[in-house]
C-alpha cells in the first residue's frame, strides 16, 4: 500500500508577486506546485498584466499547443496556480499529463501530486503517474515509489517556487527572451540546478547571445563554475558563435581557469576544432603552456583529435606536446620507472594497448602481465584498445582472458564502447574473436541499443549477424526498433525487421515501436510495422498509438491507423478520449478526421468534460463550431454541473457564448 506522505509544494503565485516587489529573491529550479495561493487569480493578473508576462504566456500557450514538451509542463504549473489566470486544476492535469505522456519525469511527478488529494480512481491514476515519473528518472518520486508514498500537495515553501521560477529563466532563454528580464527578477541572475549551473552557462550552450547580452547586463557572473568547473567562458570556446565568445571574452577576469580536470577555455576550443577560437584566445591572451590532469597539454589534445589548423596555430605560440617523448619507448617498448607524463600510473600494457602495439602486448603478456590490470581511469587494456581505436591488439587480449564484460568506471564495456562510437574494426575484432554481442555493463545500453542510438547501420548489422538479441532493451525499456522508428530511419527498421523482433515489446510506460512511429509521423515506417505483424489492439490509453498520433498531430498517420482498426475511443489515464485531446488542442484537422472515424462525439473524462467543454475551457473557436455541426449536445455537465455555455462565459469567450446560445 501506497501512504501519503508529506512533500514541500508551493506557490508560484504568491511567490512571484513577492519577488515583483522586491521581496523575495529565489533561487534553483523545478519542484511541482499544485494548488493555489492566497494572493487571488485577480490580484495576479493585475501583478502580472505587463508587456513582458502577458507575451511570455502567449508564448508559452502556444508552444504548448503545438506539442512542446516543456511549454505543457510549464503551462500546466501556471494553471495550478492562477499565475495570470484563472486556477484550473482541470488544465493544470491536462497540460501535466501531456508532458508526463511524453516521459517527462518532473510533469508525471507534478501531476501525481495533484491527484492525489481526490478519490481512489484519482489516487490509483497518481500511483501509476508516481511510478512513471520514477522510471524517467525523477528523483524525489523514486524515494516516494521505494517508500510506497504519495505526495501530498500543498505545503507552502519557497524553494519550489525558486525551482519552479528558474525553469522559467531557461524556458524564457530558449523562446522568448523579452519576457528574461521579469522572470530573472523571480529567480535570481545567477540561480543555480543541482550541477550548480546558471542561466549564463545555459545561454551560452544553446547559442542565444541576446539573452546572453542580456544576463550579462543584469550582473550575471561570468567566472561561475558549475560543479565540474566549468565556466561559460569554456562552453564559449566549445560551441560555434563568435559573437558570443567575443562578448565573454570583454568581460572575463580569468581566462586561463581551468575545470576539475585541468582544462581551460583554450582546450575545450582546441579539441572541438574551433581554429578561430582559439586565435581568438590566444589573442586574448590564453595559456598554451602546462597539461591537465591526465598530462596532456593543449598541443596534445588538438593533434589527437586530428585538427591540423589548430595544432599549427598551436605550435607557432609556441605550445608544445608529449605524445612523442622518447623516454616512454625504448629497446622494450617503455621505461616501466618513468612512463612520461602523458601515460602517469598507467599500466604498461595499458600503454600499449593504447598504440594497437602487438609485439609489445605479445611480449608483455608473455612476461606475466595481467590482462587486464586497470588504468587508474579504471578501463582495461581492452577497453583502452576499443577508446583508442586499436583493433589489432584485440585478439592478444583476449588469448590471454582480457575480459570483454569488464566496465570501466564510465560503465562501458570494450564492445559497448565499440558499437556506440563507431570503432566498427575494434567491434568486428571482438565479434570475430568469439566476444558475446549482448555484452554490456551493468548501466550500460546492449551493443545493438547504443548503435542504434547513433544510427549506425554497419554496427547494427555485424551485431545482428553474429546473432545479437534484437529485442534487448536499454535504459527505460527502449529497444532499437523503437530508437530507430522514433528517428524515423527506415533503413533501420528494416534492417531490424528483418531480424524478426517482437512488436509486442513495450517500454516502462507502455509505449511500443508503433507508438513511437506514430509520434514521430513516418506513415512508411507505420507501414512497414503494421505490416510485420505489429498488434493494433496493444497498449491502451495514453500508450496507444493513435494517441501519440493525436498528441503530435501526424495526420496522415491518425488516418493509416484508423483505417487498419485501432479503436478511436481509447481512453487515457484520466478518461480522455483522442478526440477530447484533440480539441482541446484545437487541432481542427485531426478533430475532422476522428469525428470521420467514428469517435464518440459525447464521450466524458474522468472528470465529465466532453470534447465541446474542452475545446470551450481553451477557447478553439473553430473546433467548438466543428463539433456543434456534429452534433456535439452542448448541454452535457460535467461533475460540477457546468455545461460548456457556463465555461464560455465565465471565461470571457463572446463568440463561443454567441455561438452556444444561437445552438
Amino acid at each position: 500500500m501506497f501512504r501519503m506522505h508529506t512533500m514541500r509544494f508551493c506557490s508560484i503565485c504568491s511567490a512571484l508577486l513577492l519577488a515583483l516587489a522586491g521581496c523575495s529573491p529565489l533561487v534553483h529550479r523545478q519542484l511541482p506546485t499544485p494548488h493555489a495561493s492566497s494572493v487571488t487569480a485577480a490580484a495576479a493578473e493585475v501583478s502580472l498584466r505587463t508587456k513582458q508576462f502577458s507575451a511570455a504566456l502567449r508564448e508559452l500557450q502556444a508552444g504548448a499547443e503545438h506539442g512542446d514538451v516543456q511549454s505543457e509542463y510549464l503551462l500546466g504549473l501556471v494553471y495550478a496556480n492562477g499565475l495570470g489566470t484563472d486556477i484550473s486544476l482541470t488544465d493544470a492535469k491536462r497540460w501535466l499529463r501531456a508532458a508526463a505522456e511524453k516521459s517527462h519525469g518532473d510533469a508525471a511527478y507534478a501531476l501525481a501530486g495533484l491527484l492525489a488529494q481526490g478519490s481512489r480512481e484519482d489516487r490509483d491514476s497518481a500511483r501509476r503517474w508516481l511510478e512513471r515519473a520514477a522510471a524517467a528518472g525523477q528523483p524525489f518520486a523514486s524515494k516516494l515509489v521505494a517508500n510506497h508514498s504519495l505526495p501530498l500537495a500543498p505545503a507552502r515553501g519557497a524553494s519550489g517556487d525558486a525551482k519552479l521560477a528558474r525553469d522559467l529563466v531557461i524556458w524564457a532563454i530558449g523562446h522568448d527572451t523579452e519576457s528574461l528580464g521579469a522572470f530573472l527578477k523571480a529567480a535570481g541572475v545567477d540561480a543555480t540546478d543541482e550541477f550548480a549551473r546558471t542561466p549564463l552557462a545555459y545561454a551560452t550552450s544553446v547559442g542565444s547571445e541576446p539573452a546572453v547580452r542580456q544576463l550579462l547586463a543584469a550582473g550575471a557572473s561570468l567566472d561561475h563554475a558549475d560543479r565540474f568547473g566549468v565556466t561559460p567562458l569554456m562552453l564559449a570556446a566549445e560551441a560555434s558563435s563568435d559573437s558570443i565568445l567575443e562578448v565573454l571574452l570583454k568581460s572575463t577576469r580569468n581566462i586561463n581557469a581551468r575545470d576539475s580536470v585541468g582544462n581551460t577555455a583554450l582546450f575545450y576550443a582546441a579539441r572541438a576544432g574551433r581554429a578561430r577560437h582559439v586565435a581568438r584566445l590566444l589573442t586574448a591572451g590564453a595559456s598554451c603552456k602546462g597539461p591537465n590532469a591526465d598530462g596532456w597539454t593543449v598541443l596534445d589534445v588538438s593533434a589527437k583529435a586530428g585538427h591540423a589548423d589548430v595544432a599549427k596555430l598551436l605550435r607557432e605560440a609556441g605550445a608544445t606536446g608529449q605524445l612523442k617523448v622518447s623516454r616512454v619507448r625504448e629497446a622494450t617498448g617503455i621505461d616501466l620507472a618513468d612512463p612520461g607524463e602523458l601515460y602517469g600510473n598507467w599500466p604498461a600494457l595499458a600503454i600499449a594497448a593504447s598504440r594497437d602495439d602487438v609485439g609489445l602486448v605479445e611480449k608483455l603478456l608473455a612476461d606475466g602481465a595481467r590482462a587486464d590490470e586497470l588504468t587508474p581511469q579504471g578501463d582495461t587494456p581492452l577497453l583502452v584498445a576499443a577508446k583508442y581505436r586499436a583493433a589489432k591488439v584485440i585478439a592478444p587480449l583476449l588469448k590471454a582472458g582480457a575480459s570483454p564484460g569488464l566496465a570501466g568506471n564510465d560503465g562501458s564495456t570494450a564492445i559497448g564502447y565499440a558499437a556506440g562510437h563507431g570503432a566498427l574494426e575494434v567491434l568486428d575484432a571482438l565479434l570475430e574473436k568469439g566476444a558475446s554481442p549482448d555484452t554490456h555493463g551493468s548501466s550500460e545500453a546492449p551493443p545493438l541499443v547504443s548503435a542504434a542510438q547513433v544510427a549506425d547501420l554497419v554496427a547494427m548489422k555485424h551485431l545482428i549477424d553474429a546473432g545479437a538479441d534484437v529485442n534487448s532493451t536499454g535504459p527505460g525499456g527502449i529497444t532499437a526498433l523503437m530508437i530507430a522508428a522514433a528517428a524515423s530511419n527506415v533503413e533501420m527498421v528494416q534492417l531490424l525487421l528483418a531480424a524478426n523482433p517482437r512488436l509486442t515489446i513495450e517500454d516502462h510506460t507502455g509505449r511500443n515501436a508503433l507508438w513511437f512511429a506514430s509520434s514521430s509521423g513516418s506513415d512508411q515506417i507505420v507501414d512497414l510495422l503494421l505490416a510485420a505483424g505489429s498488434p493494433i489492439g496493444g497498449p491502451a490509453g495514453e500508450s496507444s498509438p493513435l494517441f501519440a498520433a493525436v498528441q503530435a498531430g501526424r495526420v496522415n498517420t491518425l488516418e493509416r491507423l484508423l483505417r487498419k482498426g485501432l479503436p478511436p475511443d481509447a481512453r487515457s489515464a484520466t478518461g480522455d478520449t483522442p478526440l477530447i485531446a484533440a480539441a482541446a488542442r484545437g487541432d481542427t484537422q485531426i478533430v475532422h478526421i476522428l469525428l470521420d472515424g467514428g469517435a464518440s462525439i459525447d464521450a466524458q473524462n474522468a472528470v465529465g468534460n466532453t470534447a465541446l467543454i474542452e475545446a470551450v475551457r481553451a477557447g478553439q473557436t473553430e473546433v467548438c463550431r466543428m463539433l456543434l455541426a456534429a452534433g456535439a449536445d452542448a448541454g452535457l455537465h460535467n461533475h460540477d454541473r457546468i455545461a460548456a455555455l457556463d465555461t464560455a462565459r465565465r471565461r470571457h469567450f463572446p463568440d463561443i457564448v454567441a455561438m452556444l446560445e444561437s445552438h
